[in-house]
């Protein structure tokens, strides 16, 4: 063993009050870094989850035409209006092409090619208006999981079938098997069969939003040949806008990635984040604080010591050398111990409410332990570098006479 390793280690063992109390701080300070982040980004996934979930992580639109713009003469103002044409729903007619570049993509999970539009439905005299989704049948849970929600009757949608929200059923008093009418914005008519009710829990869905035959739509719609919506969902959600920019440029069609359409989630997520780094950077300070405060009242109380050493022709070299290891066996132990408190802790209050449903969004896998290790570490050396240095310049005659 190094002789300066072993010098670090009996100072250290030789109050073996205060090195426990430095090294429990450190733990503490650890536990806290790490139970922080799995909190916050448990938290932050949970969110996503709840948003990005059941919707699509890129969706696919009609392109928007764009005006020409001719050149302006010099000093002259150019005002442009331009009115957009309303004889038909813009829609992507070739999307048999953009089939098969989505098919050459790796990492996507899902595909569903709709046809959205608005409509009433009626029962009786009471009419409700509702958003109608045209899907394929053999897509119908490849973006939400449509399939699991169903409480009532079965996910399956013929030319002649609807799949409707409880909250609607409720509101028009139907159940399955029975008939409602469908009206679209087009005017086109039709009278469909309830085969299944869902229940999501969002009560804006459940309450508004109808899902039929793809084929079916497209008569309501007046849509022989088109969609108006592709939706992807990806194995890798942060991929979205690489996505989304690669789609963009091969098919020319107005392409979304779900962070963008969801701003307030991501200035949620951001103002989490800001908040959890605060948290880590005070824990690092109190690191930093404790060891560094300890080591210096250890470094004057040894002063008459190190003058010892010093007149036996230990270097200042050495002093310093044995004080910057105290600060690191201080900061790795602690570290160590931090980290398996933070993930036992973390893992405890992960698994309860677990059987109720109820739990707290805590996931100990997200709790950054390498990089508390290593920042832990490094702020328990940093603290020890003042001390060091102030023991390494000590007087030996000075000391001695002390």
């Amino acid at each position: 063993m190094r002789f300066d390793l072993k010098v670090a280690l009996r100072y250290l063992l030789s109050n073996r009050l205060q090195s426990a109390l430095l090294i429990g701080g450190v733990a503490i300070a650890v536990t806290v870094f790490t139970f922080n982040a799995a909190l916050i980004n448990g938290l932050a996934e949970f969110q996503i989850d709840r948003v990005v979930g059941s919707s699509a992580h890129v969706t696919l639109e009609p392109a928007k035409p764009r005006p020409q713009l001719v050149p302006a003469a010099d000093g002259a103002e150019r005002l442009v209006v331009s009115q957009g044409a309303n004889e038909r729903r813009a829609q992507i007619k070739q999307w048999r092409t953009v089939e098969s570049v989505i098919d050459t993509l790796p990492g996507v999970t899902g595909v569903s090619y709709n046809i959205l539009g608005t409509g009433l439905v009626t029962r009786g005299e009471l009419s409700l208006p509702v958003s109608l989704k045209g899907v394929e049948p053999a897509r119908l849970a490849a973006i939400a999981p449509i399939d699991a929600n169903i409480v009532e009757g079965e996910p399956r949608l013929g030319l002649n079938d609807v799949l409707i929200g409880r909250k609607l059923a409720r509101d028009l008093g139907i159940s399955v098997g029975q008939p409602i009418f469908l009206t679209s914005s087009q005017g086109r008519e039709r009278s469909l069969t309830v085969r299944g009710l869902y229940a999501t829990g969002v009560d804006s869905l459940d309450a508004r939003l109808a899902y039929v035959n793809l084929d079916t739509a497209r008569v309501l719609f007046d849509l022989p040949e088109g969609l108006t919506e592709i939706e992807i969902k990806l194995a890798d959600i942060y991929a979205a806008r690489a996505v989304a920019r690669q789609l963009a440029d091969s098919t020319g069609l107005e392409v979304t990635a779900w962070m963008d359409k969801n701003q307030r989630l991501r200035e949620a997520l951001e103002g989490q984040g800001s908040s959890g780094s605060i948290i880590k950077m005070f824990t690092l300070i109190t690191i930093i604080v404790g060891v560094a405060s300890a080591l210096l009242l250890t470094t004057f109380r040894r002063r008459p010591e190190i003058g010892i050493m010093r007149s036996f022709g230990i270097s200042q070299r050495f002093v310093l050398s044995v004080f910057m290891l105290q600060g690191a066996l201080i900061g790795v132990i602690g570290s160590l111990v931090g980290c398996f408190l933070g993930w036992g802790f973390s893992t405890l209050l992960a698994g309860l409410g677990a059987e109720s449903g109820r739990r707290l969004p805590v996931d100990p896998s997200l709790g950054q332990y390498d990089v508390a290790l290593l920042l832990a570490a490094a702020a328990s050396i940093a603290a020890a570098l003042w001390p060091a240095r102030a023991a390494s310049r000590i007087d030996p005659v000075e000391a001695i006479s002390q």
